[in-house]
């Protein structure tokens, strides 16, 4: 007895399965280096962040201890073969209370991107 009827697939069945494993495989492959990058970033981030907590820190003693002398400083370090650059900017807000914006805004690249951090923080500079 001979049996009639299809058996296997037809060649349009087997084009939407490919369609289909490579949607699938460019989304993957889309969210690996999506995920790499945000990797790179956070050590990256992870690097600096300390050292730009530590500078505005610094920068709030000396405009504690010396009162304002500059109201801008720039810079520039390398970390792990990465160059970064700093901009810190000193802003009075208030006269009479001697209140004062300290702003720390650091950048660098990787590849084509350019990133950015920044750290503000006020500070009370009492009259003698």
């Amino acid at each position: 007895m001979l049996k009639t009827g299809n058996s296997g697939f037809t060649f349009l069945e087997v084009m939407v399965a490919a369609a289909v494993l490579a949607l699938g495989t460019v989304l993957i492959y889309d969210a690996f280096f999506i995920s790499l990058d945000s990797y790179n970033y956070y050590v990256d981030y992870l690097n600096v962040a300390s050292w730009a907590d530590d500078k505005i820190w610094q920068a709030e003693a000396k405009l504690l201890q010396s009162g304002p002398l500059n109201t801008q400083e720039a810079g520039e370090f390398t970390e792990n073969n990465k160059v970064f650059s700093w901009n810190l900017n000193y802003g009075l807000l208030d006269e009479q209370t001697g209140l004062y914006s300290i702003d720390l805004f650091l950048s660098w690249k990787r590849g084509k991107k350019e990133f950015a951090l920044s750290r503000n923080t006020y500070c009370i500079l009492q009259q003698k």
